[in-house]
């Protein structure tokens, strides 16, 4: 009996990479994080996270009727893929880590207000 009866019996498929779409989504919504000065929130939490991230989007499909309605079909489709993708996740925490080597987490900061 050979080996190669079972070279592709638990073989998972792999991840598509990252469209043209997908990193100018990603690279906004890193944008937008950094200038809230949230890097490092959100890096902390898709971190500790990495584990439940298929299923959370597991749950995006099982809510899939009422996100449609709410954002758009397309839309929640999009998330579901990123979020079961890992490479979409690490694109993402690079962003986030790209921009905490910048000043201010790679964003304007945010000027503080006080009450008169």
């Amino acid at each position: 009996m050979s080996m190669s009866m079972w070279a592709n019996a638990f073989k998972m498929p792999e991840h598509p990479d990252l469209t043209g779409l997908e990193i100018t989504f990603l690279s906004g919504v890193a944008l937008k994080v950094r200038r809230r000065a949230m890097g490092h929130v959100a890096a902390l939490t898709l971190e500790s996270t990495r584990p439940f991230h298929h299923l959370g989007s597991q749950a995006l499909v099982f809510l899939m009727p009422i996100l449609g309605a709410a954002f758009g079909r397309e839309q929640a489709e999009k998330a579901v893929k990123l979020l079961e993708n890992p490479k979409a996740m690490d694109f993402f925490m690079k962003e986030l880590e790209a921009a905490s080597e910048t000043d201010d987490n790679g964003a304007q900061p945010c000027q503080k207000k006080t009450l008169k």
